[in-house]
């Protein structure tokens, strides 16, 4: 069994600050990385963490140097990728043993945890909100799911490539959605598609399959679903997502767990 946590919109911030001045995200990420500690033993062994974007809320080098440092517990091979808010040059300096692709700018990279490979893409527009991969990411990705066969894949970015409902978050989507899913979908093996963004838990069925959303592990995007819904955040508790694919059923399965701690275990009594 391979098992692979997702975190994801960490929004790291300098030291003695406040995410849009009322999150403290580096107390919300050691909150996280503890309470993953005490799932472990539950869980089982994890081969790897993959952190969909926007690590930081500014990318700057401090910022990502904290995420390192507050990170450093878990003591589990990491694979980031950028989101709008983090900057390529910083992160791949702040980044240096990360396999990126050598072939072009963008911070893709082509990981394997136990079984299963992890294609991260980057879908940064520098300076803007939306998504976009570029035709040389793109074609990346078909060389690399080309040559892994039937082998099974993760393929991981930042913005999601669905709509959500969440009309603020729908306005600044991946543009060139379809026409990713569609490769995808050509990949023979088992495959999932993880995201984040939108810091709430949605998943959607795709022509590709199962595509999912990751939850922040500090503050949510409220759920509102209405026309004219305005642009907020809560304090719902954070999660994160646990991907595990079997290798004998050759399928895919995640939890989506909130971080507590909060009251139990408890007993079953039938």
């Amino acid at each position: 069994m391979t098992r692979i946590i997702q975190l994801s919109d960490i929004h790291m911030v300098d030291q003695g600050t406040l995410a849009y001045d009322v999150v403290d995200t580096a107390e919300y990420l050691a909150r996280a990385v503890s309470y993953i500690g005490d799932l472990l033993p539950n869980i089982g062994p994890v081969d790897g963490v993959v952190i969909t974007g926007d690590l930081t809320d500014h990318g700057r080098e401090q910022q990502y140097a904290r995420l390192k440092e507050l990170l450093s517990p878990l003591d589990l091979p990491l694979c980031v990728l950028p989101g709008n808010h983090d900057d390529r040059d910083v992160m791949r300096a702040s980044f240096p043993d990360q396999s990126w692709s050598p072939d072009h700018d963008r911070l893709n990279s082509h990981v394997q945890y136990g079984d299963v490979h992890v294609l991260a893409l980057d879908c940064l527009v520098s300076g803007k909100a939306h998504g976009f991969l570029t035709p040389e990411t793109l074609d990346w990705l078909e060389t690399e799911l080309a040559l892994l066969g039937s082998e099974p894949a993760i393929i991981a970015l930042h913005h999601p490539p669905f709509l959500t409902g969440i009309r603020h978050m729908d306005a600044q989507p991946l543009h060139n959605a379809q026409e990713l899913l569609q490769l995808i979908a050509r990949h023979a093996g088992a495959k999932i598609t993880i995201c984040g963004h939108v810091h709430r838990y949605i998943t959607s069925h795709q022509v590709c399959g199962p595509v999912m959303i990751g939850p922040s592990v500090a503050h949510a995007v409220s759920p509102d679903l209405t026309e004219d819904g305005a642009s907020q955040f809560c304090l719902e508790p954070g999660g994160f997502l646990l991907h595990s694919y079997d290798s004998s059923s050759k399928i895919f399965s995640s939890h989506y767990l909130p971080i507590g701690p909060y009251a139990g275990p408890f007993p079953f009594k039938f």
